[in-house]
Parts: structure tokens; sequence; C-alpha cells
């Protein structure tokens, strides 16, 4: 992705660091936990030739920089809105996983006319994880207890060895590390050496069990018109706790999608299914 030009831009309590290529509708591209913009490098370039394609590292992940300890959806999702705004899209696309998705998620409900549409990855809503967890989802989903409980604790135990836990993630969530290539790999590693991204990793977290649960109590019971594609790893947690398209009709009842043959990190792991997939959504 060295062709994608590359910007820091000022946003209310973060520095966001930006790259884009391409003409013609805008797509933002999220990442999740634990990675970094760079998840994108199998399909950005592609769809690049067919769109204005915006990749962004959330505030406190990667290089981006995060002023306070706020990491709330909402505060991602009105990072994100103004990084648009500022590169003169004011209605959008949105692809995201994992913890990206939550906040496309999030713009969706508080910024309904700049989503076009949205592709969410491998997630049922946060306040549904919390609601439904069981001792299946909470043995696989053990970093979301752990990430989110009181500072100084998971920092410390983290930074004690962040390589280690950094792998776990990855082989915990898809069984394996084979399908990150040596320079994807080494991105996410150079990101999880720096103390503050840890710090914004737990801060995630914590939000999510805490203010995260209480904005989407607010907005439960509310359909949303935005069209949205909904795909997950079908050897990953998600489909076996709960159906995710039943999930997310509950708020878009125009959500469709389906499962690949894989685990967590389908982007990584089935590229070139992600890809047709998601083309495909965003041309109807």
């Amino acid at each position: 992705m060295h062709t994608f030009k590359q910007q820091y831009i000022d946003v209310n309590g973060a520095l966001i660091n930006v790259k884009c290529k391409g003409n013609g509708i805008p797509v933002l591209l999220l990442h999740g936990f634990p990675q970094t913009h760079f998840m994108w490098h199998k399909l950005a370039v592609k769809m690049a030739k067919n769109y204005s394609v915006v990749l962004a590292d959330l505030r406190g992940y990667g290089d981006s920089i995060v002023h306070n300890n706020d990491l709330s959806f909402r505060a991602m999702a009105n990072d994100m809105i103004e990084v648009m705004s500022k590169l003169g899209h004011q209605s959008f696309h949105v692809v995201a996983h994992d913890r990206g998705a939550r906040v496309a998620h999030r713009m969706a409900m508080d910024h309904t006319s700049k989503v076009l549409s949205l592709s969410l990855m491998d997630i049922i809503p946060t306040i549904e994880v919390w609601q439904t967890m069981n001792a299946d989802l909470a043995q696989r989903y053990y970093h979301w207890t752990f990430l989110s409980q009181p500072s100084p604790l998971p920092e410390t135990l983290i930074a004690s060895n962040p390589i280690l836990f950094l792998h776990s993630i990855f082989k915990g969530l898809s069984g394996s590390m084979d399908y990150l290539s040596p320079m994807a790999l080494k991105e996410y590693e150079r990101a999880a050496l720096k103390p503050e991204v840890i710090k914004s990793w737990c801060n995630d977290y914590r939000s999510a069990a805490n203010i995260d649960i209480e904005h989407d109590k607010v907005d439960m019971g509310t359909a949303y018109n935005t069209k949205c594609l909904v795909i997950w790893g079908s050897k990953g947690a998600v489909s076996t706790h709960k159906n995710p398209i039943a999930a997310w009709q509950k708020w878009f009842p125009n959500a469709y999608g389906g499962a690949l043959n894989c685990g967590h990190f389908l982007v990584e792991e089935q590229p070139e299914e992600v890809y047709n997939l998601v083309m495909k959504h965003l041309a109807n």
C-alpha cells in the first residue's frame, strides 16, 4: 500500500493516521483489534481502482494518537465522520471488521445520513455479546473481560511480553497465524510494542463494558434502513454463539450475508471471497 497517500488529520481528541487512494464513491475501511489499517493490504489496492478508498487507524491504534482516555465507539465514530469531512466526503460506504465494525455500527446510528452502506465482519452487536455471554464465549473472548479490568492491571501484564499476547490473540481467534503475511505481522508487532497502543486497547474494551452499552441501550428498538452486509468466519465464535443475521436485523432489517470458511480474521484468511462479496454489495 506504498502508493497510498498518507496524512495525519486532527480531530476532536485525537490525531488520526490516514491513507488514501483512488477516485469515485468514497469507501472507508476500518480495522479491528489487535490490528491496524494494514489488515486491508490484500484488498485496498484493488478496491481503489473503482472507489476512493480511505484507510484509517482507530484512535489510539497503530499510528493514530489519542489525547484522552475516551475510546468509546461514539468518540471513534465521530473521529471518522470528521476525517471523512475534512477529506471532502460528506457521505460514504463503510467496510469494517471487529472493533472497526462496532465503530461503523455507531456511525450508522449517530450519523445515519452520512453512511451509504455498511459491511460488518465477524461481530454481533456489542450489547448482545455481554447479554448472552456464556462459558464458551467467555473462553473464546477472554480478552473482553481481561482488557476491561481497571488500570493498570491488564496494561502491566501485557507489557511484560506484548508479542506473546498479540500472537495469542491471533492464534486464539483463528487457530493459527499462517494467514498473516510477514509484512502484516511485522506491522502489528510494531504497533503492539507501543505502551500507548496497549493502553488504548484496554480503554477500548473498558468502554465496551460500560459507556458503549449505555449508548446502545438508548438506541435499542430503533430500526435503520442502512444497507448492511454481514459476514463472519464459520470457524470462529460468532456463529456458534448466535445467528449474526438475526442479531443484526434487529438494528438493520435488510441485513443479509453469510459465513465464510475461516476463523475471525476473514479479510486476511479469505481475501478473494471477502473482496467479491464486498464489491458486489457496494455495487448494488
